[in-house]
């Protein structure tokens, strides 16, 4: 069998979980995600928002999967992603992409795991109650609201993610958090020296805690410019070799599909991070391509079992883990 034949039959067998897409949902897209034969996608209901507009959001969003339901079920639990396999269905996991929608509220978590979220991000990229993103000026570390809060998740089994954490918010999270956490969609300083990628040490706690890194295809987290799928690869496989291969996964980020006023609530600074819409890298322009991923992996020498935990069983594990 030829390498583009194992790569697809590999494909076609692998639980694929892509940590994290930005994209505009619609029914046409969820079939985009399927054709890509994708598992399971992560999909931030609200990225920062009101605890009254985070239930609006969600709201449209589960009216879109009803009307999408013999295409697309809600994951609650880490065997209904098998499930879904089964079924030849796509996976939709919940999550929100800051801490704000509680509204200093631990209560309100509650409301949200009832709701169907299974993930929430201690920070976005800027500074709230539970502690500090990187794109403050200083780093104040986790708040005492954000102790509480991460026991109180940890307590429900929604899943920490500690992706935007700045340094220190990041460290002290790790210190208290007993439970595998995921930074859903990170890079590596590593490979490029971006100020949101993390460090050899932030990869080495990481490992320590029995997390994953969702590694992104986000533009300027892999290359000054033009980017490419060779480059995503060369952050998986810096992983790989710096803290081993059952911490890496894969988080692609993906915007597809919004308006150019949508990005206009980042308000990012454009000499970091470029002028939206931001173009993906060249060989996974678009969430179809995502088995050129696979075929990149296989080229680069990976086994099928190595191939596999990067595609989807690292965080199934942690889903086990975390939401039992």
């Amino acid at each position: 069998m030829n390498n583009e034949a194992a790569a697809k039959r590999i494909h076609r067998e692998a639980i694929i979980i892509d940590g994290m897409n930005n994209a505009r949902m619609s029914g046409e897209y969820f079939q985009s995600i399927i054709k890509a034969g994708i598992t399971a996608t992560t999909i931030p209901v609200s990225i920062s928002a009101t605890f009254r507009q985070t239930v609006d959001q969600l709201s449209g969003l589960l009216k879109l999967m009803d009307e999408n339901k013999e295409r697309v079920q809600v994951v609650r639990r880490a065997d209904e992603i098998m499930e879904a396999k089964r079924q030849g269905k796509l996976g939709l996991i919940l999550v929100l992409e800051d801490a704000r929608q509680m509204e200093d509220d631990l209560d309100l978590l509650s409301v949200y795991r009832e709701m169907g979220i299974r993930r929430m991000q201690v920070v976005y990229v800027m500074q709230n109650s539970l502690g500090c993103g990187k794109g403050e000026r200083h780093d104040s570390g986790l708040t005492k609201l954000g102790v509480q809060a991460i026991e109180r998740m940890e307590e429900l089994g929604i899943l920490i993610d500690l992706c935007h954490c700045a340094e220190r918010t990041l460290q002290e999270a790790l210190q208290v958090v007993r439970k595998p956490v995921v930074l859903s969609h990170s890079n590596v300083k590593g490979v490029y020296g971006h100020p949101n990628n993390l460090s050899d040490a932030q990869l080495e706690m990481i490992a320590k805690n029995g997390g994953v890194i969702g590694i992104a295809s986000v533009p300027f987290y892999l290359a000054a410019k033009d980017p490419t799928l060779d480059q995503v690869v060369d952050h998986i496989d810096y992983v790989k070799k710096r803290i081993g291969l059952d911490y890496v996964g894969i988080g692609t980020a993906i915007f597809e599909g919004h308006p150019l006023s949508f990005y206009e609530q980042f308000k990012l600074p454009e000499d970091i991070y470029g002028k939206p819409p931001w173009p993906w890298p060249k060989g996974i322009e678009t969430i179809v391509q995502f088995p050129n991923l696979t075929q990149k992996l296989l080229e680069r020498g990976y086994s099928e079992g190595e191939m596999k935990k990067v595609l989807g069983e690292n965080f199934l594990r942690v889903f086990r883990q975390v939401w039992a």
